[in-house]
């Protein structure tokens, strides 16, 4: 058999091309992930620069449109103050020269029941006119029922008939504004 010696205080000789192979390939490999580090750190940096890009002409917009809106609110205000009592002049007028004739129609329909007849109506052309009407009944307790819904609109008979087969009368009643 054949005896092995070493010598451990020699020292081992260390083949240059492959220690040199070895060092190039980890210097390339370290070499390429710093590019490539570099390059997404870049990239990442072109594209935050676009987004604050973005967001500052999307925040000067806002602050444009912010700035009409206020001018638009000055002048609504401004045209409000302006026109405000033409406005409640006009308003005026028209309250008074309009009301619901369908409203009142429809009050009286409620009012007169079942054989009752409306023989003559004038309404005035006011909010809160009088009201002139004619009515005729088969019965007195029908008039006696009309004049007791009546009561409460400041009602005035004006005269009272009564023949072989109707009783007639002629009212006058204020009816108020049906808008309040």
């Amino acid at each position: 058999m054949k005896k092995i010696n070493y010598n451990l205080a020699v020292r081992r000789k260390i083949d240059g091309r492959a220690f040199a192979l070895t060092l190039a390939v980890l210097l390339l490999a370290l070499v390429m992930l710093n590019g490539i580090t570099l390059w997404n750190l870049a990239r990442l940096q072109s594209q935050d620069r676009a987004e604050k890009t973005a967001i500052g002409s999307i925040s000067q917009k806002m602050a444009a449109m912010n700035q009409r809106t206020l001018e638009q609110r000055n002048e609504i205000a401004a045209w409000q103050k302006a026109w405000n009592p033409q406005l409640a002049h006009a308003n005026a007028l028209i309250m008074r020269k309009c009301f619901s004739y369908c409203a009142r129609l429809d009050f009286l329909e409620r009012v007169c029941g079942a054989g009752m007849r409306v023989r003559q109506l004038t309404i005035l052309n006011e909010p809160a006119g009088r009201i002139t009407m004619a009515v005729s009944a088969m019965a007195q307790n029908q008039l006696v029922a009309l004049y007791k819904k009546l009561l409460p609109y400041q009602l005035v008979i004006a005269q009272e008939n009564q023949s072989a087969e109707s009783y007639q009368a002629s009212l006058n009643f204020r009816m108020e504004d049906e808008k309040k």
